[in-house]
C-alpha cells in the first residue's frame, strides 16, 4: 500500500453564501421553460444544445439530451479516420425537491468513454449532504484499463463545524473510492481553520491511499513500492493544482451576491 498525506490551503466558501448560490441556481433553472428550441431562460435567451426528449421540465423523470459534434476540418488528415467526434450527455432527473433532494442521473456517451453518475444534494434549502456515485467504460481494448467504479460523499454539516470552529468531526467530512480491477485508491480530506490567510481560509489534509485488488494484490503491492516516490510526487502536485485552480476561482464567485452570481449565470449560457 502506498499512502499520502499533504495539506493545501485554499479560500473559504462561507456556506451561507453557498445555500444563496444554490437557491439561484435553482431559481433561474425553475423559472427557465424546456421547448423545441431548447432550454429557454428568463430573460428569453435559448441554450440550444440542451432538449427536453422526455417528461415535464425538471419533474422526475424527465429526460434531457445535450449533443455536441466536433468536426474535424484539417483536410490534411487521414480520411480514413473518423473526420466527427460526437459526444451525447443524457441527463434525468430522479428527484426535485428543494426541501428534501434533488438527484441527477447522467450518462456520457463518447467515441472512447461511457461515464454514468448518480448525483444527489440532500436538503438543498440547507444543503447537509453531497453524494456521487459513478462507474466508467471504455469501448478501447482492453477494456480493463478503462472499467472503473467509485463513489464520493461530502457531509457539509460536518465541514463547515471543522472548517470554521475546529471542530472535531467523527470522522473525515469528505471520502471518495475508486475501485479499478487491479486498484483501490481511498481519499479523505478533513478541513481546519488556517492560520496563514486572513480572510479565515481553510487547510485542508488530504490522505491518498492506493492498494492493490484481489488476485492482484500481491503483484500491485510490489508495483506500488517500486514506483511510491512517483506516485506521491504526482499525487501532491495534483492537489497543489487544484488547490491552485480554487484560490483563482473561487474567490470572484464568493465575491458575487446571489444577484451577482444570477446575472452571471444568465450573461453566460
Amino acid at each position: 500500500m502506498v499512502s499520502v498525506r499533504h495539506k493545501v490551503v485554499l479560500a473559504p466558501v462561507p456556506y451561507p453564501w453557498l445555500v444563496d448560490a444554490l437557491a439561484a441556481i435553482r431559481t433561474l433553472l425553475e423559472e427557465s421553460q424546456a421547448d423545441e428550441r431548447g432550454l429557454v431562460l428568463p430573460d428569453g435567451q435559448v441554450i440550444p444544445d440542451i432538449r427536453l426528449a422526455r417528461g415535464r421540465h425538471l419533474r422526475p423523470g424527465s429526460v434531457y439530451l445535450i449533443e455536441d459534434e466536433d468536426e474535424d476540418e484539417d483536410e490534411g488528415k487521414d480520411k480514413d479516420k473518423d473526420a466527427d467526434a460526437s459526444e451525447t450527455v443524457q441527463i434525468t432527473v430522479g428527484e426535485w425537491d428543494h426541501r428534501r433532494a434533488v438527484r441527477l442521473e447522467l450518462a456520457l456517451a463518447a467515441d472512447d468513454m461511457n461515464v454514468e453518475l448518480d448525483a444527489t444534494l440532500k436538503s438543498p434549502d440547507r444543503p447537509s449532504l453531497v453524494e456521487v456515485s459513478g462507474r466508467t467504460r471504455g469501448d478501447a481494448k482492453p477494456r480493463t484499463l478503462f472499467d472503473m467504479a467509485g463513489r464520493a460523499r461530502v457531509r457539509l454539516d460536518d465541514w463547515w463545524p471543522a472548517a470554521d470552529t475546529d471542530r472535531t468531526p467523527p470522522s473525515a467530512p469528505a471520502s471518495a473510492r475508486l475501485d479499478h480491477r487491479w486498484i483501490r485508491a481511498d481519499v479523505q480530506a478533513v478541513p481546519r481553520p488556517s492560520p496563514s490567510r486572513d480572510d479565515g481560509g481553510w487547510d485542508l489534509h488530504v490522505t491518498v491511499s492506493l492498494r492493490g485488488r484481489r488476485l492482484l494484490r500481491p503483484v500491485a503491492a510490489v508495483v506500488l513500492a517500486v514506483a511510491a516516490g512517483r506516485i506521491r510526487r504526482s499525487v501532491i502536485q495534483s492537489l497543489d493544482n487544484l488547490a491552485a485552480r480554487w484560490n483563482d476561482r473561487v474567490p470572484r464567485l464568493v465575491a458575487m451576491n446571489a444577484d451577482q452570481l444570477r446575472e452571471n449565470l444568465l450573461s453566460k449560457p
